[in-house]
């Protein structure tokens, strides 16, 4: 459970740290760029075991470290240019209402079981998911961007699926090695497309956009490896669905004490939904 807790609380952290990079002018890609380039240091330095390049050829799980990796870069930025286009709540929700996908994944392919008290608490997360995000008015997105969100969705319920699935069958001992890999993988695409920019824009990296980087590195590789970890001991129907909208509630009350952002009565129910949800869930175990 403290894998999980850990998890929870260190994601809820990152969805304020990116409140902060907004309001201090921190370019999104740099910062993700840099964030993993200081994952994959990090990682390769705490991993105890003796390894090369070989051995991360040959191993079974390189090839979903790899779908991983590109999935990883990719939903990021979907998500931040989601949030521009498709609008934050649209988006927030979308990218939440994923659990279904590792979900039914992990009643398929993994044999998770299913009952009434979970399948109730699943709901209650869904609701929650949509009560605790809704801002104010009806949550709708143009027919224009209706495919970011849609996207989103998907590449968010894969990454769970396939990380659930690959710890599953082929992790044993070396997930900071798995996750060292996914990131360098990701590392490689966000090289390209800040190379990129930077001959088209002439955008110069910046001081802050490295330290806003490496605070963001260090918290999405630990959150990680903390979910990765809770896999080994939850089924996907308990996990993703209490990460989740663990996620949602607490940041909701995490931009009430530090940005005094406002809950409306439906937001207040939303996270009663989630108290709700998690306690339903985890009964069911």
């Amino acid at each position: 459970m403290l894998y999980l807790i850990s998890a929870i609380i260190i994601s809820s952290g990152i969805l304020v740290l990116f409140k902060f990079f907004k309001k201090i002018g921190i370019d999104n890609m740099q910062a993700i760029t840099i964030n993993y380039l200081i994952g994959v240091i990090f990682g390769f330095l705490v991993y105890p075991n003796e390894f090369s390049v070989r051995s991360i050829i040959e191993a079974p799980w390189l090839p979903y470290a790899i779908i991983s990796g590109v999935l990883f870069i990719i939903t990021f930025l979907l998500f931040a240019y989601s949030s521009q286009k498709a609008g934050v709540a649209i988006t927030a929700v979308s990218s939440k209402m994923s659990v279904i996908i590792p979900v039914c994944l992990g009643v398929i392919l993994l044999d998770d079981s299913m009952g009434i008290l979970k399948i109730t608490g699943i709901i209650a997360a869904l609701f929650a998911f949509y009560f605790t995000l809704k801002k104010g008015k009806k949550l709708k997105v143009s027919s224009a961007y209706f495919y970011l969100p849609f996207f989103l969705f998907l590449g968010n319920g894969t990454i769970d699926s396939i990380l659930k699935y690959t710890e599953h069958h082929f992790v044993k001992d070396d997930t900071l090695l798995f996750l060292s890999t996914i990131f360098f993988i990701s590392l490689m695409i966000g090289i390209i497309i800040s190379t990129i920019k930077f001959f088209k824009n002439k955008q110069k990296l910046k001081l802050k956009n490295v330290i806003g980087g490496s605070i963001l590195g260090l918290m999405n590789f630990s959150t990680t490896y903390f979910l990765i970890m809770a896999m080994g001991v939850f089924q996907s129907s308990v996990l993703f669905p209490i990460n989740n909208v663990g996620i949602v509630a607490l940041s909701a009350l995490a931009g009430l004490i530090i940005f005094k952002e406002k809950l409306s009565l439906i937001n207040w129910i939303g996270i009663l939904f989630s108290i709700f949800a998690i306690l339903l869930i985890s009964f069911s175990m």
